[in-house]
Parts: structure tokens; C-alpha cells; sequence
């Protein structure tokens, strides 16, 4: 079934997946979201929404569209975009939140990347209050997709940050 409805504007696209830097309901800069092309069910563009948006980010002196995209090292179509959103992830200790197909079901969590392999990637698993919650290994085939720095992940780092202060 259909999972999420995204807008923003593609920073990336390989043979098997895309990143796409979204874009919230009021024209402000929302995260980065990668998905299998495979689960692409339907691409608008031109679209009454769509145009709303671009109203609504003509009140930034530099919408996000015409910012580089960084962090590709000069590549537009890098190998695997989940790969390169999942380093820039490490780098930067960046919450992600991640979709795993489980067979008929679908679990998604947060988390911060510690070790990312070929195959598969280590991930200390923080609840949705920002609270450590172990640490789990994924082989990457399992990963469907990937949000990071949208207002949840933003969130769920803010309340680990400050996660002392939430029991004072």
C-alpha cells in the first residue's frame, strides 16, 4: 500500500534509489528522505501544490533549490544514494529514521550511524523520546528507506541531547 506522500526537489538518484531533499507544507527546508525506486508509485510535478510551495519559498532570499547539494562529492548520480546519505549521517551524528521491510510488516526507528560497512550498517537505537535503546546491526538490503533531519529526527535529537534535564 501507499506509505508517505513527499514533496521537494530530487538531490540525487542511482539505479535503485533516490534522495530527495523534501520540503514541508509551508516552504521550509524539511530533511533529506530516501527510498527504492522501486516504490515510486506516482511523480507530479507542475502541480497546483507544488506551485504553492514555490510561493510560499519565494520569501527566502536563497530557496533550498538553488543551494549546491554537498556531501556528493561532485557526483550527481552517486552508486547508491543510501550509502552516501547514511556516511553524511555518520559524519555529522545526525538522528536517522529508518524504514525495514519485515516480511508483510514494516518497522521504522531512530537512531544515530556508529559503523557503516559495504553490507551492513551499526546503529545505536534511541526511542522516540530520545532515550539509548541498544544497538542493532542491518544488513543495508533491509533498509527501504531513510529520513534525516526532518522536524521528527530533529526532535527525538533535541530530547537526547537534553534528555537529563526532561528528569529534573
Amino acid at each position: 500500500g501507499l506509505r508517505r506522500f513527499g514533496g521537494g526537489f530530487v538531490e540525487a538518484v542511482s539505479d535503485s534509489d533516490y534522495t530527495l531533499r523534501q520540503i514541508d507544507p509551508d516552504g521550509n527546508p524539511d530533511g533529506l528522505d530516501f527510498g527504492s525506486i522501486d516504490d515510486i508509485i506516482e511523480i507530479r510535478k507542475e502541480s497546483r501544490s507544488a506551485r504553492q510551495i514555490a510561493l510560499l519559498m519565494e520569501k527566502e532570499e536563497e530557496p533550498p533549490a538553488a543551494k549546491p547539494a554537498q556531501g556528493w562529492n561532485g557526483k550527481p548520480n552517486p552508486e547508491s544514494c543510501l550509502d552516501e546519505v547514511l556516511k553524511r549521517s555518520m559524519l555529522d551524528k545526525l538522528v536517522v529514521n529508518i524504514l525495514l521491510a519485515t516480511g508483510d510488516d514494516e518497522l521504522r526507528f531512530y537512531g544515530i550511524v556508529r559503523e557503516l560497512t559495504e553490507t551492513h550498517v551499526r546503529i545505536d537505537v534511541l526511542s522516540d523520546d530520545g532515550e539509548p535503546d541498544g544497538t542493532s546491526v542491518i544488513r543495508l538490503d533491509d533498509i527501504t528507506g531513510l529520513q534525516v533531519n526532518t522536524r521528527d529526527e530533529r526532535k527525538v535529537a533535541l530530547f537526547n541531547r537534553h534528555r537529563m534535564h526532561l528528569y529534573l
